[in-house]
């Protein structure tokens, strides 16, 4: 798969869509002419985007920021790696991106280091089911003995997701 900042820059600069995504007069930034158009000929299908918050997300992550000046039209720039016919700024782009992130991690782990250590935050952990061996060789018990004495089809069909889950259990 494409990665995304290299799609767009290939998206913007390909002329059969101008109607739609085109580069803005500066070169510097691109236009997004018709959002329902971007969507509907499914321009954006590579990147995962069903709708144009996602998009614009996105386009956040990298670095992009919206112009402002034409309330009509989308406008989207970078502050220095995004012009057109220099395709070997991207590197760098994506560069900036993952750096940006990784500080965005860093200080969120910082924080919830911090707030842990204070006191104000609980640590949330997953929960986990703990069941003794005899409440389990009871409830197998349970679920086999009576499904053997109903019926009198073979022990070995489960008649219940629950049946199931102890079924393993050969105790």
């Amino acid at each position: 798969m494409q990665q995304f900042h290299v799609a767009i820059y290939e998206i913007v600069d390909d002329p059969s869509l101008d109607s739609t995504i085109s580069w803005s007069k500066s070169n510097k930034s691109f236009i997004i002419w018709n959002p329902k158009e971007l969507f509907t000929k499914k321009i954006l299908k590579r990147f995962f985007c069903c709708n144009l918050s996602q998009f614009i997300t996105e386009l956040d992550t990298y670095g992009f920021v919206r112009i402002e000046g034409s309330d009509e039209q989308l406008e989207f720039g970078h502050k220095h790696y995004f012009v057109r016919g220099k395709p070997e700024l991207l590197k760098k782009m994506r560069l900036q991106a993952a750096m940006n992130r990784m500080k965005k991690s860093a200080q969120k782990a910082k924080a919830r280091a911090e707030a842990e250590k204070n006191g104000s935050v609980t640590v949330r952990r997953e929960p986990r089911i703990i069941i003794n061996a005899d409440d389990a060789r009871m409830r197998y018990k349970q679920i086999f003995e009576s499904s053997s004495s109903s019926s009198s089809s073979s022990s070995s069909i489960a008649k219940t997701p629950l049946e199931n889950r102890f079924r393993h259990l050969r105790i």
